[in-house]
C-alpha cells in the first residue's frame, strides 16, 4: 500500500497569513525566552532565521510583523484533513502539520497517478499554503519523505524505498535518544541503519526502536487512526487586524468559500444555505445566513452572494475572527436539479436562477417571493406566495391571465367581445364562500384581452392578459 505525505511548512504562520491581502515579512514567535519559530520568505530574504531572538530579528527587519502561536492548531489540521478527504477515502493526521493520503484507491477515479497529483497540486495552490510532498511505501516513510521534501513520481516500491534509505538518520524521527546514540556509533544514513543486524539493534536499543523500524521499512503493519469527516463544513480564521468595513472581509472569505466549493465538488453536493459568523472585538458574534435560493456548489457564485449581502451590511464593531459553516446540502445530480429547471427556464445554472439568488442576497430573502399554484378552483384562492422555485400544484390547462385583479372590476356586456368560453367554475359551497361563474376570454373596446365572468350579479373583469 502506498501513501502520499503532505507536510504543510510553517503551518501556523501561513494559515494566519491567509487573512492578509498584502503580506509583509512575518515571523511566528514564542517560547521563553522569545525566539523566532516560523517565518515567511520575505523575512528569510533579509536574514531572519528560526531560533533568533526577538531583538535580532527586529534589528534585521524593522518592518517584521510578529505573530503568536495559535491556540487551536489541531483544528487547522482537521480543516486540511476535510479538504484532503476529497482526494482520498483514507486520510491520516500526523500532528502538528502533516497528512497522509492513501494512494491506490483513488488512481482509477482520477485516471492515474499524474492526474491525481495534478488535481491535488491545483487545489493546494488555491489553499495558499506551502506544502512539501512525499510518496512512500509505508505511512511513516511518506511522512518522513514529505518533511524532507524528497518527492517522487513513481509507484515502484523499490524506488521509493531507495529514497527513504538515502535520508540521513537525523531525518528519521527515531524514538528517544536513538538518533544521538547512532550518530555516536558512526551511523549517518538510513541505509546504514537498515543493514545493521536486528538482534544487535534489539540488544542495544530495545524493542521500541525495533518496532518503529519494522513499521518504517514495511516489515510489520503500521495501524493508524483514520480521519472521519464531519457531516458538514466548518472553517474559521482569526484575523491579524481588526476589520471595520465589511468589504475588507471579502479577501479572506474568498479562500474560505473556495474551500467550501472543493468540499461540495468532491462530495457531489450542493449547498442550500451557509452561515457566516463575524466575531467582534469583545467576543460578541453576529451570524449572517445566506440562502442561494437554489442549491449551489460553485464558489464564485457563493462569493457573489456574499458581495451583494455585504453591500447592505454595517459593522458596528470591528471584526477579529471569521467562521464559515454549511450543514444543509442537496445531491448534485441532474435528477435532483430538475425542480429549478421546471420553475426557472434554463436549469440550475441559468441566468434566471442566478438573478433570483442575487436579488435575495441584495434585497433580503423576505422581499423576494415565488408564486405557486394551489389545487383550488376559485381563481382568487388558486395561488400562494412561497420560496422561489418551491414545488406547487400543476397550473390549470385552460388559459389564465398573468395579472389577476385583487377585486373583480364591474363591466358592461356591451363593452365585451367574447372570443372563447364559457368555462364554468363552481366551488366553495362547503366553506361559506361559494362561487358559480361562467368565464370567457374577451376583448374590451380598446383591444385589450381580458378574463371576464358572469354570475348572478352581472358581468366582471377578473384579470388581464
Amino acid at each position: 500500500m502506498l501513501w502520499l505525505g503532505l507536510h504543510f511548512v510553517d503551518l501556523q504562520l501561513h494559515h494566519q497569513a491567509r487573512a492578509l491581502e498584502q503580506v509583509p515579512p512575518l515571523a511566528l514567535v514564542g517560547g521563553v525566552p522569545i525566539r523566532v519559530l516560523q517565518l515567511n520568505e520575505l523575512a528569510r530574504a533579509v536574514g531572519v532565521a528560526p531560533g533568533q531572538s526577538l531583538a535580532t530579528a527586529s534589528a534585521l527587519c524593522p518592518e517584521l510583523r510578529l505573530l503568536e502561536p495559535m491556540a487551536d492548531q489541531a483544528a487547522v489540521l482537521e480543516e486540511l484533513a476535510a479538504w484532503a478527504y476529497g482526494f482520498s477515502g483514507r486520510v491520516v493526521l500526523v500532528p502538528p502539520d502533516r497528512l497522509l493520503l492513501e494512494v491506490g484507491s483513488m488512481l482509477r477515479l482520477f485516471g492515474g497517478l499524474a492526474q491525481w497529483r495534478a488535481a491535488i497540486n491545483l487545489s493546494l495552490a488555491a489553499l495558499g499554503l506551502p506544502c512539501r510532498q512525499g510518496l512512500g511505501h509505508t505511512p511513516q516513510a511518506a511522512a518522513l519523505l514529505a518533511r524532507s521534501g524528497e518527492d517522487a513520481d513513481t509507484l515502484e516500491e523499490e524506488a521509493l524505498r531507495a529514497r527513504l534509505l538515502a535520508l540521513p538518520v537525523t531525518a528519521l524521527e527515531l524514538p528517544g535518544d536513538s538518533t544521538e546514540r547512532l550518530l555516536g556509533m558512526g551511523i549517518r544514513q538510513a541505509e546504514q541503519l537498515y543493514r545493521l543486524p536486528r538482534s544487535e539493534l534489539g540488544q542495544r536499543f530495545g524493542s521500541e526502536l525495533l518496532l518503529y523500524l519494522s513499521r518504517l521499512w514495511g516489515e510489520m503493519p503500521d495501524p493508524r487512526q483514520e480521519y472521519q469527516p464531519p457531516p458538514g463544513f466548518h472553517q474559521k480564521l482569526v484575523l491579524l487586524e481588526e476589520v471595520e468595513l465589511a468589504q475588507v472581509l471579502l479577501f479572506p472569505l474568498k479562500r474560505m468559500l473556495v474551500a467550501l466549493g472543493e468540499f461540495l465538488r468532491h462530495r457531489q453536493l450542493a449547498c442550500d444555505a451557509f452561515t457566516l459568523t463575524l466575531v467582534h472585538r469583545q467576543g460578541l458574534a453576529r451570524q449572517v445566513v445566506l440562502r442561494p435560493g437554489f442549491a449551489e456548489h460553485r464558489s464564485e457564485q457563493l462569493l457573489k452572494l456574499v458581495q451583494l449581502r455585504f453591500e447592505r451590511l454595517t459593522l458596528y464593531q470591528p471584526v477579529v475572527e471569521l467562521a464559515l459553516t454549511a450543514e444543509h446540502f442537496s445531491d448534485l445530480e441532474p435528477a435532483s436539479r430538475g425542480l429549478s429547471a421546471q420553475v426557472l427556464p434554463g436549469g440550475p445554472s441559468s441566468p434566471a436562477r442566478e438573478l433570483v439568488a442575487q436579488l435575495m442576497a441584495r434585497l433580503g430573502e423576505s422581499r423576494v417571493r415565488g408564486v405557486g399554484c394551489v389545487d383550488e378552483i376559485r381563481p382568487e384562492r388558486a395561488w400562494r406566495w412561497g420560496e422561489p422555485g418551491a414545488r406547487s400544484a400543476p397550473a390549470p390547462q385552460r388559459p389564465r391571465p398573468p395579472w389577476l385583479l385583487e377585486e373583480p372590476l364591474a363591466a358592461q356586456r356591451s363593452d365585451l367581445r367574447l372570443r372563447q368560453g364559457p368555462e364554468r367554475l363552481e366551488s366553495g359551497w362547503w366553506d361559506g364562500a361559494p362561487v358559480a361563474r361562467d368565464y370567457y376570454l374577451a376583448q374590451v373596446t380598446d383591444g385589450r384581452w381580458c378574463w371576464a365572468f358572469r354570475d348572478g350579479r352581472g358581468w366582471f373583469i377578473h384579470g388581464w392578459f
